[in-house]
């Protein structure tokens, strides 16, 4: 029990312990725990034996909502203190009660929980029978961001490392702003689909290579960053990395066999 205190109490972040899902450990491994069974069991079984839902309507507001949500959270950065030399320069976290500092706080809480958010839609997923979507890339990705934006908002709280969220969110910009544009039969709309789509994987590789460098920077030896959290972090990225980049080789080998 001491040991549990210590690492989850008093090593943490104290501004974030009442935040929704920041405090104790065992609602984030519950949801994550619910979701698995949601998403292999409990809703497959319940779509058997019925038709798939289109959700159109629906799945058209949830992109709007994820590109304005994305948009916030980087004008939220910006207003907090961020600035673009947080990509190489040692910005240890603020951990006082300074306007600047607590919102740079509430910023790593609006990832936590967009990363809730975005659990749903491997749900969505399976009400619309897309079981070919539901890779492990897929929901490795889900459950590991999820898990990390926890530990970023109990420990982290700031620093240099919060270019991650930045670079997410501006890269998520982009993404559903293309999923938005891609589900309607406008001709303006089918064109510049046609031109983004193949750039999607291209932009989320590149997002993964700056934060490596990011984080490379932050293990500097003189720079007071959460050397644990970039010890679980790197790794991470260097696994999505390998996925991501198996996923853009085997998407471009069967468009080449296709042409052939």
């Amino acid at each position: 029990m001491d040991l549990y205190n210590y690492y989850i109490w008093e090593n943490a972040d104290p501004r974030t312990h009442k935040w929704f899902l920041a405090g104790s450990p065992f609602p984030m491994m519950g949801v994550i725990i619910v979701y698995l069974a949601l998403v292999y069991y409990i809703v497959p079984k319940y779509m058997e034996h019925r038709e798939a839902y289109k959700m159109k309507t629906f799945l058209g507001f949830y992109n709007l909502f994820q590109v304005g949500y994305c948009v916030m959270v980087v004008v939220k950065c910006f207003q907090a203190g961020w600035t673009l030399d947080y990509f190489y320069r040692c910005y240890e976290t603020d951990y006082s009660n300074r306007p600047k500092a607590v919102k740079m706080a509430e910023v790593t809480w609006y990832i936590l929980f967009i990363k809730f958010f975005e659990l749903m839609e491997t749900i969505l997923f399976v009400l619309r029978k897309k079981q070919n979507q539901i890779s492990f890339l897929h929901v490795y990705h889900h459950i590991s961001t999820f898990f990390i934006a926890y530990v970023f908002c109990k420990y982290v709280g700031g620093s240099m490392l919060v270019f991650s969220i930045v670079a997410n969110s501006v890269v998520h910009i982009i993404m559903y702003a293309y999923y938005f544009i891609s589900a309607y039969d406008v001709a303006i709309f089918k064109f510049l689909a046609a031109k983004v789509k193949k750039y999607i994987t291209s932009i989320q590789l590149i997002q993964f290579a700056l934060l490596t460098t990011n984080n490379l920077f932050g293990l500097q030896p003189n720079c007071n960053t959460c050397k644990p959290f970039l010890a679980m972090y790197i790794p991470n990225v260097f696994v999505l990395i390998y996925l991501f980049r198996d996923f853009y080789k085997k998407s471009y080998d069967k468009k080449q066999f296709k042409v052939k």
